[in-house]
């Protein structure tokens, strides 16, 4: 149950108790019909979680659904906000075998990606990031990512999948839902690693390398069955702001916050489901 449990309402109770496992089963029935066709360059990923007793996974938010049932039962964390909203999430996240910290954007937040990269300091545990969310810009990977992957020494892999036959909703990303009983291809990225000692200019260009190594990816999963682009911004989207190359707000390695506001946390703390 949710860590706010005792602000809720009767009737909200036994909405999260039984809404989230049908969620849950639903997305994990409507998965299980679609069929992998193929896996590109899988071993890389294999090779790197064997290595490092670790990663940590990247995918843009518009890619996410399939992944809920492929990546589910590896048990992998979640960052997952302490909203109302982020109590249905995160029943239906732990459902489907995910596990999962709790935080909002700001001090919560900021808690809460310590207590991950903690987790996976230890060992044996892999971390799952919506790279562009919750609320984009599209295909504009933050820095939370980047910046957990450095404290950790775990790398970042890049994650993509598409479908022969998808649902396109018209949303900020333009999500997309893979129509049962179709084709899926998964692109695994290779990974990228993060000197420990990377100044913030240096995880900046990793950064920039990191998101266009996945716009490629998400690309060639669209192209796959010879389809165009899906939620790129320049081609169904338009171009995004241009994303500041002013220091991060904040210090992750000292908990140390800016008087700056809420735009620039949200840069850093990576929110995978809110």
């Amino acid at each position: 149950m949710p860590d706010n449990e005792n602000d809720l309402k009767l009737w909200e109770r036994l909405l999260i108790k039984t809404v989230p496992p049908l969620l849950a089963a639903l997305i994990d029935t409507w998965c299980r019909s679609c069929r992998v066709v193929e896996r590109i360059n899988e071993e890389a990923e294999r090779n790197a979680i064997y290595a490092c007793n670790g990663a940590v996974y990247a995918t843009w938010h518009q890619r996410m659904f399939y992944f809920f049932r492929d990546y589910g039962n590896k048990h992998i964390v979640m960052m997952i906000s302490k909203s109302k909203d982020g109590d249905y999430a995160n029943e239906v996240a732990l459902s489907l075998g995910f596990l999962s910290v709790r935080g909002s954007r700001l001090s919560e937040g900021r808690k809460a990606m310590h207590q991950l990269i903690h987790m996976l300091k230890q060992g044996g545990f892999t971390a799952g990031m919506m790279a562009d969310g919750p609320i984009g810009p599209p295909r504009v990977l933050k820095m939370g990512a980047v910046k957990i992957a450095r404290e950790t020494g775990k790398p970042v892999i890049p994650m993509m999948y598409g479908a022969r036959r998808k649902i396109i909703l018209k949303s900020w990303d333009r999500y997309i839902l893979p129509v049962p009983f179709t084709d899926i291809v998964v692109y695994h990225g290779s990974p990228v690693f993060v000197p420990h000692d990377a100044s913030e200019e240096e995880c900046e260009r990793i950064r920039r390398e990191v998101e266009c190594t996945m716009n490629r990816m998400a690309d060639a999963c669209d192209a796959y069955w010879g389809g165009l682009p899906v939620g790129k911004p320049g081609f169904d989207l338009p171009e995004p702001e241009k994303v500041s190359s002013e220091p991060i707000a904040g210090n992750v390695r000292s908990g140390t916050t800016s008087s700056r506001g809420t735009s620039e946390d949200n840069d850093v703390i990576p929110q995978v489901l809110s």
